[in-house]
């Protein structure tokens, strides 16, 4: 029924039928009725061309069911709207269209009619997002621009014989950004009135219809809100400037707020109030045998109550009771409830401790210095008996029940109350240090290796009662599975062994992925010994100690003792002399560098010996030193070396790998001339 009242508003003007077979006819509507059939009158078709069947048709008649649309062919064909979002200086800025609802020969705006929303109807130069002096939009040129009034209201009460009405104080804040305003009332503590924002932030209308503007706020006059009148009698320190600067006019002198009934009628009752007398424990247990309320028996506590509401001075302390059987020291936190003079202690709950969290160690209430000798009548403790704020200090203790507690510290709010309100210097409220040194945990003593197994198999016996595989070095094992040194070796000479032994020659490989050490010794035909595999693959350990061999103990010239059988490392092969130089920051023996600084040191203040040692060792006087005989000229000089530097000075000296050096070149890495 939409579209045919909609359609009824249509007869007499012209439309244009568009039909579902894309058929396009204008003509003057006659009649529609309520299944939208149409009848139209003085017809013609849009696309003659098309259609040229139907110039000749002047009148007719259309079914609802085969209409797409009905467009009315309006007088004003222009139908656009102007632009009126564009940007000034990066800002979004926004030209309402107000033309026809500004122009002076159109139709007035209906009383009581709202404009639409974003449309602003007042003067180009005040619109919310017009431009100012600076060229900026108005929302972010007065940005945090607030103008704040201070005022009150008064409220009827009813059926009071204290009071007849309540003066309430509010804040009035208008948004010069956005032309909102908001009405607050300070909240008071224990008021028991709802307090807060009277008036949300929106845009407030006038009683005429109108929007609130700064004109209509000003020291001394009255605001009406909704049907609530509010009183100005004062605006802060920006607001005057801004009356002053943007509108030239300077506001009142700031008034005073009217007396309130109940304020004047608490001061005559103070006045008036009998002085609290004397806590008295036959009095009160009469006057409570009597009837008298509990809450009358002390003193009036509500004035306390109301002052230190919330205030709560924070101790932390410490309870050390290891004297006692299954004794500890532990921490906790001592709060004093400064509104009724009550105590409480939580307990501090530490990981791994074996406590189950009870928090509370003291439930709150008041707490005596001293147990009560005897009941009192009324079976509370007196105030004078129990614990006040000067009883507690910094590196004193507290007496909880027969448990001593040391303070060692407070808050930042304590500190403040009591150097405030007591007048206790910093230094008295400075914390003390309680933390103790946390103990070494002794190290089991392993037994002595009894040599069957490894040693490390033995260690995991003694550490856990379920043995694990010892745990190996993943990096050594992945970077160095295929470094293996090799070395040539015999048994050093002596009383143990024997002429056969002698002359038998092993192959020591050091493999450095474990640090393990394999002995082999070659098959020598007609030697009446067998060859083959001395050592098995192991890990093999110093005499007399639970230290292995490393790769710092495998040198040539150097010895070890495997299983009470002394070696003696006599020769390695090319891969083990190279590896060795090319990682000289770990195989000292092999830096050719070093042994040169230590050889010219010794070498200082001995030239003629060092020349004359040469020349000996060169008995044919072909000025070259092969083989040993390097090692004999140095031993001769009196230099102290390893044979294991000296074949690394051979090495770096001897360029063509032809197994010799030249005197020259030693006497000019010893700092010597030849000709010297």
């Amino acid at each position: 029924m939409l579209f045919y009242s909609y359609f009824k508003t249509l007869v007499g003007k012209e439309v244009t039928v568009e039909l579902k077979n894309d058929l396009a006819i204008t003509g003057i509507l006659h009649s529609v009725d309520q299944y939208l059939n149409i009848k139209l009158t003085n017809t013609h078709v849009q696309n003659e061309t098309k259609y040229p069947h139907m110039m000749s048709v002047r009148n007719c008649f259309i079914r609802g069911s085969v209409v797409r649309y009905v467009l009315p062919c309006l007088e004003n064909k222009n139908l656009g709207r102007k632009q009126t979002l564009t940007y000034l200086k990066g800002y979004q800025h926004e030209t309402p269209d107000i033309s026809g609802l500004m122009s002076s020969d159109g139709p007035a705006r209906p009383s009581g009619s709202r404009i639409p929303a974003g449309t602003y109807c007042g003067s180009p130069k005040s619109a919310p997002g017009s431009p100012s002096a600076t060229g900026l939009p108005k929302w972010v040129e007065q940005n945090g621009q607030v103008l704040r009034f201070f005022g009150y209201f008064q409220e009827a009460v009813t059926e009071s014989n204290i009071e007849n009405h309540r003066v309430r104080r509010v804040v009035v804040l208008y948004y010069l950004a956005d032309d909102t305003l908001q009405v607050t009332e300070p909240k008071q503590d224990n008021s028991g009135i709802p307090q807060g924002v009277f008036v949300k932030r929106h845009q407030v209308d006038k009683e005429d219809g109108s929007p609130f503007t700064p004109a209509d706020l000003a020291v001394g006059q009255t605001v009406t809100v909704y049907g609530r009148t509010y009183i100005l009698i004062d605006a802060d320190a920006f607001t005057r400037t801004w009356y002053a600067e943007k509108m030239d006019q300077q506001l009142a002198a700031p008034g005073d707020y009217p007396g309130d009934p109940v304020d004047d009628y608490r001061q005559r009752f103070a006045l008036t109030t009998a002085p609290v007398k004397k806590s008295n424990d036959l009095a009160t247990f009469v006057e409570a045998r009597l009837g008298k309320p509990s809450h009358l028996l002390e003193g009036d506590r509500l004035k306390q109550f109301l002052a230190q509401s919330g205030k709560v001075l924070r101790f932390y302390a410490v309870w050390d009771d290891r004297s006692g059987l299954y004794g500890d020291r532990r921490p906790y936190v001592v709060h004093y409830y400064l509104e009724d003079d009550t105590v409480e202690i939580n307990e501090v709950h530490e990981r791994n401790s074996g406590r189950d969290p009870f928090p509370v160690f003291l439930k709150r209430g008041p707490l005596p210095r001293e147990k009560p000798r005897g009941a009192t009548l009324t079976g509370r403790i007196p105030k004078s008996l129990c614990y006040r704020p000067c009883d507690f200090r910094i590196g004193g203790y507290v007496n909880v029940h027969g448990r001593d507690f040391l303070l060692h510290d407070c808050d930042a709010f304590t500190r403040e109350y009591y150097m405030g309100e007591l007048g206790y210097p910093s230094e008295a409220l400075e914390p003390l240090q309680v933390a103790e040194a946390i103990p070494p945990l002794p190290r089991p003593a392993l037994p002595p290796y009894n040599g069957y197994g490894t040693l490390d198999d033995s260690k995991q016996n003694c550490v856990a009662l379920v043995p694990k595989p010892p745990k190996k070095d993943m990096h050594k094992l992945m970077n160095k599975d295929k470094i293996i040194l090799r070395f040539t070796a015999r048994m050093t000479p002596g009383s143990s062994v024997s002429h056969a032994d002698a002359g038998r020659r092993f192959v020591l490989s050091y493999f450095m992925m474990d640090d393990s050490l394999l002995i082999f010794e070659p098959p020598v035909r007609n030697s009446g010994i067998i060859g083959g595999k001395f050592l098995e693959r192991q890990r093999v350990y110093k005499p007399q100690s639970e230290e292995i061999y490393t790769y710092k103990d495998l040198y040539v010239g150097g010895q070890l003792e495997v299983f009470t059988r002394s070696f003696e490392l006599l020769d390695a092969d090319e891969y083990t002399y190279t590896y060795m130089e090319n990682n000289k920051h770990i195989f000292i023996m092999a830096d050719a560098d070093a042994i040169l600084s230590s050889l010219r040191v010794q070498a200082a203040g001995k030239a003629d010996a060092v020349r004359t040692a040469l020349i000996e060792t060169d008995s044919q006087g072909v000025g070259y030193l092969a083989g040993e005989q390097l090692d004999q000229a140095l031993s001769r000089a009196g230099l102290k070396f390893t044979r294991h530097q000296v074949i690394s000075l051979r090495r770096r000296l001897d360029r063509d790998r032809t197994g010799s050096v030249t005197t020259d070149d030693v006497l000019a890495v010893l700092g010597l001339a030849p000709g010297q």
